[in-house]
Order: structure tokens, then sequence, then C-alpha cells
């Protein structure tokens, strides 16, 4: 099972989400400019579709592990420093709590595991990040 910890200190919903980074929210990223093409991602082996206006790169990011960007100090994409999902809009308008958020994001993750396994449908999963995540 996966599970979202995050210090309670830490206003950020982002770090330990990785909704969006695993694919789960978003398949792809606009490459935002030309250090996104740069050595960190390619290193990692991610698939940048150049043929794409704009150029995009493929989800999951390799780079992601639990939730956690291990190249965010080396290099985070400015693609990915401007994403903002409705959720974490929602924190930044304060019509959304910092907790809320957090057990939306926890809920998310559970229901994203029973869809894994087969308990859960592709509709509902589908409705559920739609609801959350892509208002």
């Amino acid at each position: 099972m996966t599970s979202f910890h995050v210090p309670a200190s830490d206003q950020s919903i982002c770090i330990g989400c990785g909704l969006c980074c695993d694919g789960t929210v978003v398949t792809h990223l606009a490459v935002r400019d030309e250090s996104d093409l740069g050595a960190p991602l390619q290193g990692l082996g991610v698939e940048i579709i150049a043929a794409a206006d704009p150029p995009v790169f493929a989800l999951p990011c390799p780079a992601v592990n639990e939730g956690i960007c291990t190249i965010h100090s080396l290099h985070r994409p400015s693609a990915c420093s401007q994403f903002e999902c409705s959720l974490s809009q929602g924190v930044i308008e304060e019509t959304v709590t910092v907790a809320e958020a957090r057990m939306l994001i926890s809920a998310t993750l559970l229901l994203r595991d029973a869809y894994r396994d087969g308990s859960v449908s592709v509709d509902v999963f589908n409705e559920h990040i739609d609801s959350v995540f892509r208002r």
C-alpha cells in the first residue's frame, strides 16, 4: 500500500504526493524551456517527444521514488515546478486546507492501489481523479 508522508509543518502538498509525476493525474508535461531537455532528465531515460508542439515528456517520471523527486535539488524541470493540479490550486487559493488536501491525497493513493489490484473500476478511479485533481 502507498501512503502520503510529509511533516505537519510542511505546507506543500506536492512533496510526497507525486500523483502528477507518476502519471496518475497527467500522462505528459510540456517542455517549458530548453533546460528541460537537459542531462538530468535524459540521463534518467525520460522520454522526450520533440515532434509534439510544444515538445513534451512522458510520465511516469523515472526520477520519482515513492512520491519524492530524486532530481529536485539537481534540476527540477520548469514544467514540473510550474504545474499545479486543481487540488494544489485550491490550497493556494485557500478554498481547501492543507489537512483536507492531504486526506484527499491519501484517499487517492488508496483508491489507486484498489484500481491497480482490480477492485475498483477505471470509471470510478477516473471520476475521482477528475473531481479532485482536474477540475
